[in-house]
């Protein structure tokens, strides 16, 4: 196999795991994430009860459960598509072993790795019933499957030698990227603790430029939650806000630290290639703070939710492809 076909092998992985994260956020949004109460099966069985006969077995057997086949068939939807990619990801870590000898092993056995604890996570995301610590982990771990196998793809493609164009843009993407690791996160706290509108008027938050009423212990309680149905949102309301106010004062700082970034690069940089992929970071952030404000202002409808969430693996992806082309290049 050549290394530019495993490099596209590689690109489609990532580009299929873009499509399952977009199909778990919708689970989610559309209240699915509870549709099926056991895991691997939907109860009891690999698909979903249809029928009355498996209709009445599932009764029995879940007494306290709100059979909804709809929600059901969602959720196995997204259960199929995400074993197909813990598959696809073993077969891709293998090739990558076998014909990519440039490569260090590390990669897809970080890759293997990753796809396992994944599972996990989709398994404790129904058994803790959609606990926010559990569902956020799931989330981000989503996006650093893909964005780990776009590295893998970038490192595959022919042998390579360091290339530190400048020591400062190196350490300015490392801090761009842990910027936005760190604001994932707390976009997929505040959503996954349902408090995506817990502001629904910009650019002011409950009618305040900073509103006095939020609270940040109970928000933040990320540890020793109880065990109850988050489905539910039983987070108070001062907590959601001070989760959604924080998720904004985060995009202020990125927004600051992007527009350096990216000024840096045009004007203190002469390679094109640097330029190219800086302005294709620059328009994905755009995108994504008017994703964010569009969820604020049209009450959070989900196509521009999920397309907000996808959008935000798509920088960290473009992120790190920044950080290759300003680290390695082709060896002559």
């Amino acid at each position: 196999m050549s290394l530019y076909t495993l490099r596209n092998i590689c690109i489609f992985g990532a580009l299929y795991t873009l499509v399952v994260i977009s199909v778990g956020v919708w689970v989610r949004l559309t209240d699915a994430g509870l549709g099926c109460p056991d895991w691997p099966g939907c109860y009891g069985i690999l698909g979903t009860p249809d029928t009355d006969l498996e209709i009445s077995k599932a009764k029995d057997s879940y007494p306290d459960a709100v059979i909804d086949t709809g929600k059901a068939w969602r959720e196995m939807f997204h259960r199929y598509l995400a074993g197909i990619l813990g598959i696809f990801v073993f077969y891709i870590s293998y090739l990558i072993i076998k014909y990519a000898k440039h490569v260090s092993k590390i990669f897809p056995i970080a890759l293997i790795l990753l796809i396992i604890t994944q599972s996990i996570m989709g398994m404790l995301t129904v058994t803790e019933l959609v606990k926010p610590t559990i569902v956020t982990t799931h989330l981000v771990l989503g996006m650093s499957t893909a964005t780990l196998l776009l590295w893998n793809g970038l490192l595959v493609q022919e042998d390579k030698i360091l290339k530190l164009i400048d020591k400062k843009l190196i350490i300015l993407i490392g801090l761009c990227i842990l910027g936005l690791l760190t604001q994932i996160i707390l976009g997929g706290w505040t959503s996954t603790n349902y408090a995506s509108l817990a502001c629904t008027d910009f650019p002011k938050c409950d009618n305040s430029w900073w509103p006095s009423n939020m609270d940040y212990k109970s928000g933040f309680t990320i540890f020793n939650l109880p065990s109850i149905n988050y489905e539910l949102a039983p987070l108070a309301y001062n907590a959601k806000l001070a989760l959604h106010f924080t998720h904004r004062l985060g995009a202020l700082f990125l927004t600051g630290l992007y527009s350096y970034l990216f000024v840096y690069i045009f004007f203190k940089q002469s390679d094109m290639t640097l330029k190219a992929i800086s302005t294709i970071v620059l328009l994905t952030f755009i995108l994504q703070i008017l994703l964010g404000v569009s969820n604020v202002i049209y009450s959070l409808p989900i196509n521009i939710a999920v397309l907000h969430t996808v959008n935000a693996s798509i920088l960290l992806m473009s992120m790190i492809t920044l950080l290759y082309y300003s680290t390695y290049h082709p060896q002559r």
